[in-house]
């Protein structure tokens, strides 16, 4: 007689917090309460007689069986996402990317045709999105990600370091010492505020006073590129404004972030050649060495 499969309520319990190694986050990304997490992964654990977290009070972490369990999982959940999605037309791989809107704005639009072109058994749908949600879930086979963090049960390659420096649009009224810009309208970014380059290149004490504010690296750039003021710049997003000439760079000091530009896959795909090649290609795309850009005449 068959045995009779869990519900899927269960399945994208377990998958979730596996994902996040929290059930809480589960809870917040399903819609549902933390207990009705808990209940569904005991539920599973009961299931197949093994435990599959690790409880340390409010904290939870996977077990080898855990582990385990997620891999094959989610080769099933990709399983059935690639039985619903688009086909691909015959004799080509199909790869479904999600990346930030930064990314796919500053990086990957401009470059994507030439990597079709040289590679004409590849379809590509490109997401924005940020974050592995969609991996893990089967609905997309490769995550490109600015700080990924850790992503349980799921393979995660380095592609790229970056640094922050400051950009502006050419003129001939930019600041010419760091020092100078207490007197420059600044563009603020939250996610990477001024403090944080000033402080790497020994110039923590000098005031930022607030001009402009955006809440996304696209938007400081594009204020910059506007002529709005100085922002500081990632330096990957703004590589091709400053090959155009489009924005200059004022200084050399620059400072190191800790974060990295990353690939996050599930191990188990079935399009796992066709991801790994992808993966290489974008390897390469982000980590060339550019030209250094011209900096702001002194």
């Amino acid at each position: 007689m068959a045995v009779r499969p869990p519900s899927l309520r269960a399945i994208a319990a377990f998958e979730a917090a596996a994902r996040h190694e929290s059930f809480t986050k589960a809870a917040d990304e399903l819609n549902l309460t933390q207990s009705a997490i808990s209940h569904a992964v005991r539920s599973l654990e009961l299931r197949l007689g093994v435990d599959l977290f690790d409880r340390y009070g409010r904290t939870v972490a996977l077990t080898e069986a855990g582990r385990a369990f997620v891999s094959r999982l989610r080769l099933s959940l990709n399983l059935i996402s690639e039985a619903f999605e688009t086909p691909a037309r015959p004799g080509r791989a199909r790869l479904v990317v999600t990346a930030s809107a930064g990314l796919v704005e500053r990086v990957l639009a401009a470059r994507l045709p030439g990597y079709l072109a040289t590679h004409p058994d590849r379809e590509l749908e490109l997401r924005t999105a940020a974050g592995v949600a969609e991996v893990g879930a089967g609905e997309a086979d490769l995550a490109v990600l600015y700080g990924a963090g850790a992503c349980a049960g799921l393979t995660q390659r380095r592609l790229a370091g970056e640094t922050l420096f400051p950009v502006a649009a050419p003129a001939a009224d930019l600041p010419r010492r760091p020092e100078d810009l207490v007197r420059a309208p600044l563009i603020h970014q939250p996610e990477h505020p001024w403090r944080l380059w000033l402080e790497q290149v020994g110039l923590g004490e000098l005031p930022t006073p607030a001009a402009l504010t955006a809440d996304s690296h696209g938007a400081a750039l594009a204020l910059a590129r506007s002529g709005a003021g100085v922002c500081l710049a990632r330096g990957l997003l703004a590589r091709d404004d400053l090959r155009a000439g489009r924005l200059v760079r004022l200084f050399e000091a620059e400072a190191a972030l800790p974060d990295d530009y990353a690939a996050v896959w599930s191990p188990g795909s079935p399009r796992a050649d066709a991801i790994r090649a992808f993966v290489d290609w974008l390897a390469g795309v982000l980590g060339e060495t550019a030209p250094p850009p011209a900096l702001h005449a002194a």
